[in-house]
């Protein structure tokens, strides 16, 4: 039995991984060994050794295709043989196959010929002249299987599926991938997350101009552009975190860190977002363009530095939302007011820590020390987080009532003002919620995904906006 590794053994690309950690770690490195590969004119073994060289895999945290796995260890036990043929670098392969623990020998590229298609098939013919059954997945497996003697397909597409079936070869065993379909690729995208995006409308919003067609179009058209450059950053923050995702708990679930789409299927969904989302900004408007491009660096800061520093990570994201705002402000051409961008600062910096809390108390009710594995906190940093994300919600309420008694009743743009006082106490009385499920342990997810779920918030969302309604409407 031989047995495959990309997308093989594996639910993803030895080679894309490495490189994809280079790239994240030492970007310069990684475009240097690039540019060497078009340049240079230097072989894929080349490139390969030389991404081995730069960076350490971790076979323990990468994808396996575990059923192919369970079927290994049950034709290992019944006395088969069995080795690992693959075009990744030796090093990479031999790896891999102390950790699975399964393999014979190993065949891979060496830095001077690339084990792929044809080169692979001649390799095999002369090391297993009786015959072998080779496992594999992609076209170029095409010229192996059709001297093996019989097919192991494993993550194959359906096409690739078909044109092996046609070699007339027997079909051993088939273990088929996850299609990337639309459930997937929502769930990579986080299009849940695009509520977020819903605080553009704020301003059109507090300066009653809702009836404003035009801008309630723009504004509509920056909520979708946003959302996809907003979902372009989620994917290349999947990216940059694969390891860490695969030892969390729930975030080993998500579709790149699973295998369940590739990092190439990734690098592409980013190109074609990005470019739908700024060409949307650069038709619509220039302050969505520019503030969008804001949104984007401050964002990609926060992916790769940003958001390793205590404190300095939470206070980002609550910049983050309140440029959602000061955006939705530029393409209504509204004025903002300045309580309310204090008060989305503070409120938003509250309950970005919640999350962080919410973090430290898994850590500590499992009894671990030390840092949060990508985090800048501690085990015991839980009652300082606490206090500050505590107090940070009270300022936020009461900035609403500093709000309300020198801005909005002053102003006379309300007919019923007094209603207005519903906001900050249902605002207190869901943060004091989210602060009680985070230190019972019951807040494992981002808390405005959270309040997308919980019916209690909801049932607070309802009567706030009934008050506002009340409060504008004669």
């Amino acid at each position: 039995m031989i047995v495959d590794l990309d997308f093989t053994l594996l639910r993803t690309d030895s080679l894309w991984e490495q490189f994809t950690a280079l790239f994240f770690r030492r970007p310069w490195d990684a475009l240097c060994a690039l540019c060497a590969l078009a340049t240079l004119g230097r072989g894929r073994a080349q490139f390969k050794a030389r991404i081995v060289e730069l960076v350490d895999l971790d076979p323990a945290a990468l994808p396996y295709r575990q059923e192919l796995v369970d079927y290994l260890k049950a034709q290992k036990a019944q006395g088969r043989r069995v080795h690992l043929a693959t075009a990744a670098d030796r090093r990479t392969a031999e790896a891999v196959a102390a950790h699975v623990g399964l393999f014979d020998t190993v065949e891979a590229s060496d830095g001077a010929h690339n084990l792929k298609g044809q080169g692979k098939a001649e390799r095999l013919a002369e090391r297993f002249p009786s015959g072998f059954v080779y496992a594999g997945d992609h076209a170029a497996d095409l010229k192996v299987w059709a001297g093996a003697e019989a097919i192991v397909l494993a993550g194959a597409s359906p096409s690739v599926a078909r044109r092996a079936r046609a070699l007339g070869k027997p079909i051993e065993a088939e273990f088929k991938g996850p299609r990337a379909g639309l459930k997937v690729w929502r769930k990579a995208l986080r299009l849940h997350q695009w509520a977020k995006n819903i605080l553009v409308f704020v301003p059109l919003l507090l300066a009653h101009r809702y009836r404003d067609l035009h801008a309630d179009a723009m504004v509509a058209a920056a909520f979708v552009a946003m959302g996809l450059v907003a979902s372009a950053t989620y994917v290349i923050n999947d990216l940059a975190d694969l390891a860490a995702d695969r030892r969390h708990a729930a975030k080993r679930r998500r579709p790149f860190a699973a295998g369940d789409l590739s990092i190439a299927q990734g690098a592409g969904a980013v190109a074609c977002l990005f470019a739908a989302g700024f060409g949307l900004a650069a038709a619509l408007s220039p302050a969505l363009l520019l503030g969008l491009a804001a949104y984007t660096v401050l964002t990609l800061s926060y992916t790769f530095r940003l958001k390793r520093l205590a404190l300095i990570d939470v206070a980002t994201l609550g910049l983050l939302y309140t440029t959602r705002i000061v955006i939705g402000g530029l393409v209504a051409q509204v004025p903002l007011s300045v309580w309310l961008l204090t008060f989305s600062m503070f409120f938003f910096f509250s309950i970005s820590l919640a999350k962080r809390y919410a973090e430290i108390f898994a850590m500590a009710a499992k009894a671990r020390v030390g840092a949060i594995a990508g985090r800048g906190y501690r085990a015991d940093d839980g009652p300082a987080v606490l206090a500050l994300g505590v107090g940070a919600t009270v300022a936020s309420v009461l900035i609403v009532v500093i709000y309300l008694t020198d801005e909005a009743f002053p102003s006379k743009i309300y007919h019923h003002p007094n209603w207005l006082w519903a906001a900050p106490f249902l605002l207190m009385l869901w943060s004091s919620r989210v602060w009680l499920l985070a230190g019972r342990g019951e807040m494992d997810e981002d808390p405005v995904a959270f309040a997308l779920r919980d019916r209690f918030s909801w049932a607070l969302a309802v009567p706030l906006l009934l008050a506002f309604a009340r409060a504008v409407i004669r």
